[in-house]
């Protein structure tokens, strides 16, 4: 039998720190803070604890590390808009819905909005590694985003929307709650309902 100071000891043992999620979240942080160009690996290196050889062990390059991180957001977004999507909902209801669990993704993730930000205005996002890709090990978000994408396009293409470029619906949508989230003051449930119905009049065919 173990003597009880062992088991003091041990009971006192921290945590593992899973090291790929704190070098993402050190990269994160850098980011939002610095930018792309003044967050260089020594630093991330530093914050995540993880030496540079346990780094490079994860992700050959910094590149790397911003794709994987951009993956990583991008498919937290996904399962926080989509969470309630139902094919049995009104194309309304369902765009209402996303476009509400959007903007509280947007106002409780700062972080992750700015670096979306930075990263979608950036050559980064016309990389290769950028490219859109199903989420691994959700079926079931895939089934749904696919279902999104096709419901959710212009109706001269077969979809809901007002025959309008692309570019525009995400300015008058998503990159909207985006905007909004990032105000001081947040917008209460009852009148976030008002805009997404706003919104969904301004953009749907019919």
């Amino acid at each position: 039998m173990k003597s009880s100071k062992i088991q003091k000891i041990e009971k006192a043992a921290p945590p593992r720190v899973d090291k790929k999620e704190a070098i993402l979240d050190a990269m994160l942080n850098l980011i939002s803070e610095r930018g792309f160009h003044d967050a260089p690996m020594s630093l991330v290196s530093k914050r995540s604890g993880a030496s540079a050889g346990v780094i490079y062990h994860y992700f050959p390059s910094k590149e790397d590390i911003i794709h994987a991180l951009y993956r990583k957001i991008r498919s937290a977004k996904r399962h926080v808009m989509l969470a309630e999507y139902s094919p049995n909902l009104t194309p309304k209801e369902a765009f209402c819905s996303m476009w509400i669990r959007a903007y509280n993704f947007y106002r409780s993730h700062s972080r992750e909005t700015r670096f979306l930000d930075l990263y979608l205005n950036s050559s980064f996002c016309n990389s290769s590694d950028a490219i859109e890709t199903p989420d691994q090990d959700n079926e079931a978000l895939n089934i749904a985003r696919r279902q999104y994408e096709k419901l959710f396009r212009p109706r001269s293409k077969g979809g809901v929307l007002r025959d309008l470029p692309k570019v525009v619906i995400e300015e008058l949508t998503f990159n909207l709650a985006a905007r909004l989230a990032q105000k001081e003051d947040a917008i209460k449930p009852e009148a976030l309902k008002k805009v997404a119905e706003a919104i969904w009049k301004a953009i749907a065919a019919d």
